[in-house]
């Protein structure tokens, strides 16, 4: 049995009853904003039936196999291979098809045996169905909790939370495509803990039009904690028409959030945090990039890979000064001294950046945890070579690795597909107007 808070999770052969093991697995995914078709009206509604503003293009997701993460409340992370279930002992009945095993500890037993299932409809989109538990399920989106009808398929939107009495878990989509005012992106983003540390305290999120990264600090799950709040906070602003002003609202959000964390007095909980959001104007879309720390911002383009971002730390500055020199910034024993961080109690501004988005720009966004592995070079091969974003992001995150993979490593790709005409903001918009 898991120790109270542990998930573990068991694959075993089709239509065959599952054997629970003790492993925890770590992260996939593909993002969705629609109502699968396989299920019917069940009063759950997705960010994109809220906001039409944006949406994701069905047509994108039959290309690429749809990949999901469930972040469960006490850090375990399950990607989704394919149908499963969810509960304190699940087991599959006689027949059915089942691919995953989830055990959930709830010393409270507020958690059923066979609490929830969980799925892939052919359009790719996650769906869950309470499986007649004795506490019920409730899907949140927005802060609105809806009650799951035992036995009926709801779909599950990234960004949502799921609740099973006790506990519950975040649904985080990795791969998607989605349609966002007059611009068509698509994105692909992967993460791993690397070769020596033993957990990844960076984040990301990738609510349309919201696509960032955060690598977290502090001592024991301090750091980690505090990632993830920065992203929930971030998250906020999803589907909605984003302004600067918006964001610093969110950012502000973020420090009260982290200020929240409980830590063991040693060494402040923080993160970095680096993006872009997808923004408009009437002169059509463009990329908000926004960045505080040292995780980093590209964008490739016909001119070449940039880096957009500046990094917030002792080694820029000295590299600013004329102190050091390039090669000798890559093995200094400040290299991991932030000189600005999304702290409690600290507003350190972030760096704006309004660039116009042309079709055909790619868009990088990672953690130090790449870029001190790989250099730019071997960065911007990666992303020339492999159309595919999530296939890029996959790569460069094996390639930094196998390079060494000294800290946690996440890497984001984003395409703008299309760019269409110039916005018309005399429409009246989803979410909130600052």
């Amino acid at each position: 049995m898991p120790r109270s808070g542990q998930v573990s999770v068991a694959c075993a052969p089709r239509g065959r009853n599952l054997v629970r093991s003790g492993s925890t697995t770590d992260s996939v995914c593909a993002g969705a904003r629609q109502r699968d078709p396989d299920t019917s009206g069940l009063g759950v509604a997705t960010r994109a039936a809220e906001h039409p503003w944006t949406r994701v293009t069905r047509s994108a997701r039959k290309l690429r196999q749809a990949r999901w993460r469930l972040e469960f409340d006490d850090g375990s992370l399950l990607s989704v291979t394919g149908g499963g279930l969810i509960g304190r002992e699940p087991a599959a009945t006689a027949g059915e098809t089942v691919e995953q095993l989830v055990a959930v500890a709830d010393d409270t037993l507020s958690v059923s045996r066979t609490h929830l299932e969980f799925g892939v409809g052919e359009s790719g989109l996650l769906w869950v169905r309470d499986r007649a538990s004795m506490n019920g399920s409730h899907v949140e989106v927005n802060g609105r909790l809806t009650l799951i009808e035992p036995g009926r398929r709801v779909p599950v939107p990234a960004g949502c939370t799921v609740h099973m009495g006790a506990r519950r878990f975040v649904v985080r989509a990795l791969t998607g495509s989605a349609v966002i005012g007059a611009a068509t992106v698509d994105w692909g983003v992967a993460s791993a803990t690397g070769a020596v540390r033993h957990n990844n305290q960076d984040a990301f999120c990738t609510d349309p039009p919201v696509f960032v990264v955060a690598d977290g600090m502090g001592g024991h799950r301090a750091g980690e904690l505090a990632s993830k709040e920065a992203v929930t906070a971030m998250s906020a602003l999803a589907g909605h028409l984003v302004t600067e002003k918006m964001v610093t609202r969110c950012l502000a959000d973020a420090r009260v959030r982290i200020g929240r964390i409980a830590t063991d007095h040693r060494r402040p909980p923080g993160t970095t945090l680096s993006g872009v959001i997808v923004a408009q104007d009437p002169a059509g879309p463009y990329w908000m990039v926004l960045n505080i720390g040292d995780s980093r911002t590209y964008r490739l383009n016909a001119d070449g890979l940039q880096q957009i971002s500046v990094d917030h730390s002792v080694v820029q500055e000295l590299l600013d000064a004329g102190a050091i020199s390039t090669s000798a910034a890559q093995s200094s024993p400040l290299r991991n001294v932030v000189t600005r961080a999304l702290l409690a109690g600290i507003d350190h501004p972030a760096d704006v950046w309004l660039l116009p988005m042309i079709a055909g720009d790619r868009i990088l966004v990672c953690s130090d945890g790449l870029t001190r592995e790989i250099d730019d070079e071997s960065i911007a091969y990666i992303l020339r070579t492999m159309p595919d974003p999530q296939a890029a992001a996959n790569e460069l995150v094996r390639a930094a690795v196998e390079a060494g993979g000294h800290d946690n490593v996440t890497g984001l790709v984003l395409d703008a597909v299309a760019v269409g005409a110039p916005f018309d903001d005399s429409c009246p918009m989803p979410g909130p107007h600052s």
